[in-house]
């Protein structure tokens, strides 16, 4: 990796007149020389005056977490024991739920480099420090919209756009609840754009800027750029609430997150820790104890796995042609986004794999073969994809899929049609599950009814 000596977080600062927040990162090498980089955050449509409302007893903290959070970036290319922190101190606690971020939200970082990450990560702290009393929320000079509870009135709710089912399903879940609530997107996308419309939610966006120099380097160095994108979206939606007076922060995240996928060097590797419950709690608590208690963050969908979440979904059939679930659209030029007006389907990761069986367990083929633009069941070539899905062989592929339970029963379901019969994929899916199989109680645990 790096010949790195020191990673230093050094300092944060606001341009409140252009709303930009920059982070600053200070890394000493073995050489002597000291090389710096910058990070940048844009949101967009805050005034100068919001900034100043904020009390600086809640700012502070969370433009130091901000910091640290997005300094994962650099020190994942610069990976070093030795960290160090400009500005302010941590206490014991805090240190250690930093320790515990970057272990867990870089495991599969950490697997992909074949890094030894034993004793590597320590973040520094002041054991005489106590930590102070988290401040209230009660913004300066303004009439308080979230923090309104107290008065009787409901709070307002700000919610991950991340054009997907899963955003779409919560967003429906809060309007029949009566929840106010706006969308917020972290780099939108066309996708979003089209997502916000048909929910008929407002966005707030915002936008980042990488050092250019860092990503560069993880280039020549084959650097993964696994990092933990849901903490980050946490912290970020942590700072708009305050300026926008929201007092929820609402993510879509489900129960099959919670499930990881192999183990490296003792830890579990879990592409979808950032989303997992371990995490939501975690950064919950940091919020609530070292910023402000006037702000929480839960995932609406939480209960659910991700074959219930695409039950519920079908039953909102205007979304289905534009929801964007697939990861491959992010990395799209711009252009190209731009030109799609519908869903996009790479048709080969395995997010698209297992996607297209959970439609394919509740929608007429003709219909989830529109909407994909293939049959994927009938790609041979999908075959071993569908086989570390299922659980037969290897481990869960490292990306955003389901347990192998829930696989198994959308399998079965579509099965139990016989519109696939013919295809290679259900061939070998029957080979492994027949009729005999106990269905009933995969069902058990995949639904959140139990059927």
């Amino acid at each position: 990796m790096s010949r790195a000596s020191s990673f230093t977080f050094g300092t944060y600062a606001v341009d409140a007149a252009r709303s930009i927040v920059s982070c600053t990162y200070h890394v000493g090498f073995k050489s002597g020389r000291t090389k710096s980089y910058t990070d940048q955050l844009f949101f967009e449509g805050i005034s100068p005056e919001l900034w100043e409302q904020v009390p600086k007893a809640v700012l502070e903290p969370t433009l130091q977490a901000l910091l640290l959070m997005l300094g994962i970036n650099y020190w994942c290319v610069f990976p070093t024991h030795n960290i160090r922190i400009e500005g302010f101190t941590l206490t014991r606690e805090q240190a250690h739920f930093w320790d515990e971020m970057y272990l867990h939200g870089l495991g599969e970082f950490f697997y992909h480099m074949q890094m030894d990450f034993r004793d590597l990560i320590a973040f520094p702290y002041d054991a005489s420090r106590v930590a102070p009393t988290p401040a209230r929320l009660v913004r300066a000079g303004a009439q308080p919209h979230g923090f309104e509870r107290a008065a009787g009135k409901r709070g307002r709710a700000l919610l991950l756009n991340g054009a997907g089912k899963d955003s779409v399903l919560s967003a429906e879940l809060l309007k029949a609840a009566g929840t106010l609530f706006d969308f917020f997107a972290f780099a939108p996308t066309p996708a979003h754009e089209r997502i916000a419309a048909l929910v008929g939610a407002k966005t707030i966006r915002v936008t980042r800027r990488r050092d250019p120099r860092i990503g560069v380097r993880m280039v020549v160095r084959g650097i993964s750029g696994a990092y933990p994108s849901v903490s980050t979206f946490t912290f970020v939606a942590t700072l708009l609430a305050e300026l926008l007076g929201y007092n929820e922060i609402i993510f879509s995240n489900e129960r099959s997150a919670d499930f990881g996928n192999l183990t490296y060097l003792g830890l579990e590797v879990n592409h979808q820790w950032c989303k997992s419950s371990e995490a939501e709690k975690m950064i919950n608590e940091y919020i609530q104890c070292s910023i402000t208690p006037d702000i929480s963050t839960r995932s609406l969908l939480r209960e659910y796995s991700e074959l219930e979440i695409v039950r519920r979904f079908v039953g909102y059939p205007q979304y289905l042609r534009h929801v964007t679930s697939c990861n491959a659209y992010f990395w799209l030029p711009r252009i190209e986004q731009h030109l799609r007006r519908r869903a996009y389907w790479c048709r080969e990761c395995p997010k698209c794999v297992f996607l297209f069986a959970c439609f394919a367990a509740f929608l007429p083929k003709k219909e989830v073969v529109e909407m994909f633009g293939a049959d994927l069941y009938a790609k041979k070539h999908l075959l071993p994809l569908i086989r570390q899905i299922l659980g037969i062989e290897g481990f869960k592929p490292l990306d955003c899929v389901g347990e192998p339970e829930e696989m198994i029963l959308a399998m079965h379901l579509a099965s139990e049609r016989g519109e696939y019969a013919t295809d290679p994929a259900m061939h070998l899916f029957e080979q492994h599950f027949p009729l005999s199989y106990d269905f009933d109680t995969i069902a058990q645990k995949v639904f959140a009814n139990g059927r």
